[in-house]
């Protein structure tokens, strides 16, 4: 993924290594990713592994009790290429902007997906001049990236050379092949420092 897509941050989701997952505790699985390399991104959990790596650095017969291994796998881990280190991605949960497109559709559109479904698309061809699209997937996929990106921001706020970026990136999520969409999506950083902030946001 790195060498391909220049992915600079990997998200290791809490169940993977053990919440509500017994046989990610059994198998100890948060100490694997942590040897890897992977941090925990709340401040009580780093905390608490770095105690216990201090325990099994002063005793090499120290192991961590199942109980403990639950508080640390109560939460997110990230990889981080060296020299990319950054906090930015530390509150960031895929599921808020999820949360955040369902609060404006009950707000705004009266929980009907169907009448913001068709605001996407007036969007899309109206402020990018594309059309939502093709088969049936690629709408879904356009319809998803679209809910998320009205939601995060006002597009049409933006200059036109960034609005024609944010079309570009429309196409290329309706082709087969991702990778373009995604090159696409890194060169954008008004666009990624949105989406960005609406995934940190957590419900009130």
């Amino acid at each position: 993924m790195r060498q391909l897509l220049g992915v600079t941050v990997f998200s290791i989701d809490p169940y993977q290594v053990g919440h509500e997952n017994e046989e990610g505790i059994e198998s100890g699985a948060f100490w694997f990713y942590r040897k890897l390399g992977f941090r925990p991104v709340k401040p009580e959990l780093l905390k608490l592994t770095i105690n216990e790596e201090k325990k099994m650095a002063a005793d090499l017969r120290h192991r961590t009790s199942a109980r403990t291994l639950r508080k640390l796998a109560s939460g997110h881990m990230l990889f981080e290429i060296t020299g990319k280190e950054s906090s930015e991605w530390d509150r960031f949960e895929v599921r808020n902007i999820g949360l955040a497109v369902q609060r404006r559709m009950a707000k705004e559109f009266d929980g009907n997906p169907e009448k913001l479904r068709q605001y996407t698309a007036k969007l899309a061809e109206k402020t990018l001049g594309v059309r939502v699209l093709k088969d049936e997937t690629q709408k879904r996929l356009c319809n998803d990236l679209g809910n998320a990106l009205s939601t995060a921001v006002d597009v049409a706020a933006w200059p036109p050379d960034q609005i024609e970026a944010v079309a570009k990136i429309f196409l290329a999520k309706s082709d087969p092949d991702e990778a373009q969409y995604l090159r696409q999506m890194q060169k954008h950083a008004l666009l990624r420092a949105s989406l960005i902030k609406l995934g940190c946001r957590r419900s009130s």
